[in-house]
């Protein structure tokens, strides 16, 4: 693979930058003020919401390493709009369901939806109609999507999310998160497109998880910055405290942490268009492990480093450690991908 980002890929990073520049949060107070609407109708004019949609010749716009360079500014700046539950995880579902015109609509803008994830959030619920689920990343989103086995297939199911969820309180203060408050009738489900093989769960699997350490990466890179701006800056006994060797390990641990993940999501993006999906899953479980494996450890150093003012909530460094506590969780924690991974290196599949 090639390390580097092309002249293309770099033009896209800045324009996600400046637009996660403006719609981004420098404090707790932006989550109640930010017009988060007109983030989203940047992004779709930018096309940065297209990037799963299909070409003429059936492959995808953009690649996995697109998708995590959007993704990781998005991150970095806390932008709460649904980019990864709506652009991403639901348009690449719909796109290899074979669902073009509904994928395009939420490229467009015009529609939102997410994803209906099982209890503990680490995985797609499959036959809605059995129990409830969590609706994740769904501002402004009509509907969630959800996976239903029969003698047809896997097949992608739609829910709407105008009555039967509520919303909850979740750990991450930038992405809304709903809960069904029952088994879901199935005269509620749609189904949605052709049925998907073994390959295309494993290769949406592969993007939703390089995807979300991405915006992890986006959320420790930016957490370590602030933190290491503080540290030059705070005085104390006469000196800035970034010339305080205990603060200088602190700094230098976490910023070697986060580049760490960033490496090996790197691969895992460009794994997702370029390998076989089984190897592209292996490849980002492998980053999703390390990612959630440092995540918290990374923005709680932050935190430590700001000092009293770093745990209030006046303070924009919980926000960081609260994203990234959720990407995390999601799909599956160090522990659960770990698990995984050690089933195919021991039996080979």
């Amino acid at each position: 693979m090639l390390a580097l980002l092309s002249d293309e890929q770099q033009m896209l990073k800045e324009v996600a930058r400046q637009i996660a520049g403006s719609a981004g949060l420098a404090n707790p107070g932006d989550l109640t003020t930010r017009d988060r609407d007109a983030a989203w109708r940047a992004l779709a004019q930018a096309g940065l919401l297209a990037l799963r949609t299909r070409d003429g010749d059936g492959l995808p716009v953009g690649s996995g390493v697109e998708v995590a360079v959007v993704a990781e500014a998005l991150g970095a700046g806390l932008v709460p709009v649904p980019y990864l539950g709506s652009a991403v995880l639901a348009t690449e579902l719909l796109a290899l369901a074979g669902a073009h015109d509904e994928a395009e609509k939420l490229a467009e803008g015009t529609t939102r939806a997410g994803v209906l994830l099982d209890h503990d959030l680490s995985g797609l619920v499959r036959s809605p109609e059995g129990g409830s689920g969590y609706g994740w990343d769904v501002d402004g989103a009509d509907t969630v999507l959800a996976l239903a086995d029969s003698s047809a297939g896997t097949r992608v199911v739609r829910i709407s999310l105008d009555a039967g969820f509520a919303p909850v309180a979740s750990a991450d203060l930038t992405r809304a998160l709903v809960r069904s408050d029952g088994p879901i009738d199935p005269g509620r489900l749609t189904t949605v497109g052709d049925a998907l093989a073994p390959e295309d769960l494993l290769r949406w699997e592969a993007l939703t998880l390089a995807a979300i350490c991405a915006d992890a990466v986006g959320v420790m890179r930016a957490a370590v910055e602030r933190a290491v701006g503080y540290a030059k800056e705070r005085v104390q006994y006469g000196a800035p405290i970034g010339s305080f060797q205990a603060v200088q390990h602190m700094c230098a641990e976490a910023y070697v942490s986060a580049e760490s993940v960033a490496s090996a999501t790197s691969y895992a993006a460009w794994a997702v268009d370029a390998l076989d999906p089984a190897e592209a899953v292996l490849a980002a479980r492998t980053a999703k492990a390390q990612c959630a494996a440092v995540a918290r450890d990374v923005t709680e150093t932050v935190m430590q480093v700001f000092g009293g003012i770093g745990q209030t909530y006046e303070h924009i460094a919980h926000v960081h450690t609260r994203r990234a506590l959720m990407d995390r969780q999601l799909f599956g924690d160090e522990g659960a991908q770990l698990l995984l991974i050690a089933d195919v290196r021991l039996t080979g599949e």
